[in-house]
């Protein structure tokens, strides 16, 4: 998963657990505040109801009460003396009895009643048409009073019959104010985390277009002074030792490869010139055998300074190279080896030119001939080579038969020094840096050069873009 996505999902998380908790939080207390006033009105009706009535004369209760300014109808209204005998019942009261609740003074009770037979007030009737609970829930709350007359006990109820209505529609409203904050919030966060990786996807992009013969480049800083571009600034540092240590490996392998030149073209000609005085079979076999060592290890070092040489170079000297007439010379010097080998040779070349370094390309093909050459079949090899223009670029084609390289070390047989088999440097001779050699040099001509092994048969493709 994606930061950007990681830090969108925990920030709307988070903002979905403080909305909900806070709309919990205010939901409580709304839902307290209207309560507590409530109990404050029955309290009130209770209070007023029994300073206004002498209950020493019950008879004369109820049309006291019908005079105060409370409308007692409205309310479930009942007092009972200590015998529990009812001195005075509401016309609420008479339709249907609420149990009494001795652990709790204050308590809900709910009733499946009519709305009609219940008191509405005259700016509540258009709603009663929203109304689909059957049941209605009453505010009880129970008042004990001692008086002269004796100990009577008043409980009074209040119906909720809207209240919970709008309680519904509380909830509905938070709810649909959650989700919708939760909308915005992850909206912002992704865009607000975008803007804050933006950075990052920056660096990510100049450190992908570091690589080994783009060492020289580095990740430019910002004006901002945070943690980022700390980050860049330590990428460059390393950057900086990364590119001094290929630089100085580089330089040594071509200063060793230079200093090993000389001792070598010294040994062999001292050998050769031995060679040439007859000495015993003996001694001749052996001075042949140390030759053709010191001849492989002089094309060794040959390619090493070829190679210090390429990488070093950041560009070629491009002028105007006719690809085919290469082709035909690299073909012709390889004339009496192709016969000797018995190795039968198709060129399909077309005109074809470019602008490219004529001593580079060249390098390029004897590599890949002399490559088709040694890997070919021992008896009736063939070998195709084929160059043509395809959408403005040239394209190369070596293919020769033999033996197929495994698809696992085709990705790989570009590497320095790698052999698909151990043993093939002893069999073939060879340094292993041919194939390094053609592909660097491609490079430097801004192409691309993939293989291919199937069916007996291996090709290089090369492809060229025109420079010109």
């Amino acid at each position: 998963m994606r930061i950007r996505t990681k830090f969108t999902l925990w920030i709307s998380l988070v903002s979905l657990s403080t909305a909900i908790l806070a709309s919990l939080i205010v939901y409580i207390e709304l839902l307290e505040e209207p309560y507590k006033m409530i109990d404050r009105e029955l309290y009130d009706v209770v209070g007023t109801a029994l300073n206004a009535v002498d209950l020493s004369h019950p008879a004369e209760t109820g049309r006291r009460l019908q005079k105060l300014d409370y409308h007692i109808n409205r309310y479930w209204f009942k007092i009972t003396d200590k015998n529990g005998k009812t001195v005075f019942s509401s016309s609420l009261a008479r339709l249907f009895d609420i149990p009494r609740r001795t652990d709790k003074g204050k308590y809900f009770f709910r009733q499946k009643i009519s709305p009609a037979q219940l008191w509405i007030d005259p700016g509540d009737i258009d709603e009663l048409d929203e109304v689909t609970d059957d049941a209605v829930k009453f505010r009880v709350v129970t008042v004990s009073r001692d008086t002269p007359a004796g100990a009577y006990e008043v409980m009074i109820a209040k119906p909720l019959l809207f209240f919970d209505m709008e309680l519904q529609e509380l909830r509905f409203r938070l709810g649909w104010g959650i989700c919708g904050t939760v909308v915005l919030v992850f909206l912002a966060s992704y865009f607000l985390a975008g803007r804050i990786l933006r950075p990052i996807s920056t660096i990510n992009h100049h450190i992908r277009l570091i690589r080994e013969h783009s060492l020289n480049r580095r990740i430019p800083l910002g004006d901002s002074r945070d943690e980022l571009q700390v980050l860049s600034t330590s990428l460059n540092m390393m950057f900086d030792r990364l590119q001094f240590s290929f630089t100085q490996q580089k330089e040594f392998i071509g200063n060793a490869a230079h200093e090993l030149k000389s001792p070598l073209t010294i040994l062999m000609l001292g050998h050769e010139e031995m060679l040439a005085a007859n000495p015993p079979e003996m001694v001749r076999q052996e001075l042949e055998k140390q030759l053709n060592t010191m001849r492989r290890l002089s094309r060794l070092v040959r390619d090493l300074l070829d190679i210090s040489r390429l990488e070093q170079g950041e560009s070629c000297h491009r002028q105007p190279v006719r690809l085919d007439q290469i082709v035909d010379q690299v073909v012709e010097d390889y004339h009496e080896l192709l016969q000797a080998r018995r190795i039968a040779v198709d060129v399909e070349t077309a005109t074809v030119s470019l602008m490219g370094d004529p001593e580079q390309l060249l390098r390029l093909m004897i590599n890949l001939i002399d490559n088709a050459i040694k890997y070919n079949l021992a008896v009736n090899g063939r070998i195709v080579v084929r160059t043509e223009k395809i959408k403005g670029q040239t394209v190369l084609t070596v293919a020769n038969t033999g033996q197929p390289i495994p698809a696992v070390d085709l990705p790989r047989i570009f590497d320095q020094f790698y052999r698909v088999e151990k043993s093939r440097s002893q069999v073939y001779g060879g340094s292993g840096l041919g194939l390094t050699i053609v592909k660097r040099i491609v490079e430097l001509h801004g192409g691309n050069i993939t293989a291919a092994s199937d069916n007996g048969w291996t090709s290089f493709t090369v492809v060229l873009p025109d420079m010109s």
